[in-house]
């Protein structure tokens, strides 16, 4: 009986981040066997092993045989060998949350069950490396010569500190807006397009919108124009940003070093990879059995 697909559906999508990378099964045979003498069969066997480390999906130290791969290419970046030896390989991070946790385990004791298919591992880490790492990759994605990034970016942080399921049937219309207010009851109220958000969401919103572009040309852009440090903290107290956050410094680097912190400390506390090694399998048995074959 074919068995049933696993699914991911179960952990909030604003937590999960996808990666998609190549391997080159030609370069690799050719390691083994033309680097280091084995036969074929002993480097299948030791090519079933294979599993990329977390540098090689971030991209911070991808190597041959790895790389990652536009539709459009046609030939390994390496030994220039055709599409046909290209295998891949899905990872799957989870920053993980309290709020969903059960899910996760619930996942994780499912994944278990298949370990030739689905590599797992969890890398230390700090909350504020959690969020950091995560304003890089939002940081990659956003587009800083349109406008529309600020929203995005808003967007993405309210999926974030809300993580839920629900999120993409709430905002199935789009988002044309988020708008501070402070008459909803909880943290957010959507209604017709419009995000209304209460002090204390639009405050984190702004101060995440003015971490990523401050690297940029004309930094500091936020919902409330392009701020200064000193006009970020004084625009952070008029809307009651840090009465809300429960905020008392005289010092403007010290409230914001409080306010990061408060950013940082309510996101995911930890990090978790599911590698999908599906298609690498079976991609490598067929290049084995065609090379027995000859």
């Amino acid at each position: 009986m074919k068995k049933t697909e696993i699914s991911f559906d179960s952990i909030p999508s604003s937590a999960v981040s996808r990666t998609a990378l190549k391997i080159c099964l030609k370069c690799a045979f050719d390691v083994f066997t033309k680097q280091l003498k084995l036969t074929p069969r002993t480097a299948y066997s030791e090519l079933k092993k294979h599993t990329p480390e977390e540098v090689d999906f971030t991209g911070a130290a991808t190597s041959r045989p790895h790389f990652f791969s536009e539709s459009s290419l046609d030939h390994c970046p390496y030994c220039s060998g055709p599409k046909r030896w290209f295998a891949e390989f899905q990872a799957l991070r989870i920053d993980a949350h309290s709020t969903f946790e059960k899910e996760r385990k619930k996942l994780w004791a499912v994944l278990k069950k298949d370990p030739e298919r689905f590599a797992l591992w969890s890398p230390e880490r700090t909350k504020m490396q959690i969020f950091s790492e995560w304003l890089e990759r939002l940081n990659r994605s956003l587009d800083f010569d349109n406008e529309q990034w600020m929203l995005d970016a808003a967007v993405s942080h309210i999926k974030r500190a809300a993580p839920s399921n629900d999120w993409d049937t709430i905002l199935q219309n789009g988002v044309r807006r988020v708008q501070l207010s402070r008459q909803v009851e909880d943290s957010w109220r959507y209604e017709d397009g419009w995000l209304y958000v209460s002090p204390a969401l639009y405050g984190d919103v702004i101060l995440v919108q003015h971490l990523l572009s401050r690297s940029h040309q004309h930094g500091g852009r936020t919902f409330e124009g392009r701020l200064t440090f000193q006009e970020l903290n004084r625009r952070l107290r008029r809307i009651g940003y840090f009465e809300s956050k429960d905020i008392d410094a005289e010092d403007l680097s010290e409230g914001f070093e409080q306010a990061i912190a408060g950013l940082v400390d309510s996101g995911p506390s930890a990090v978790y990879y599911a590698v999908d090694r599906r298609d690498y399998l079976d991609k490598l048995k067929s290049v084995y059995e065609k090379k027995r074959a000859k």
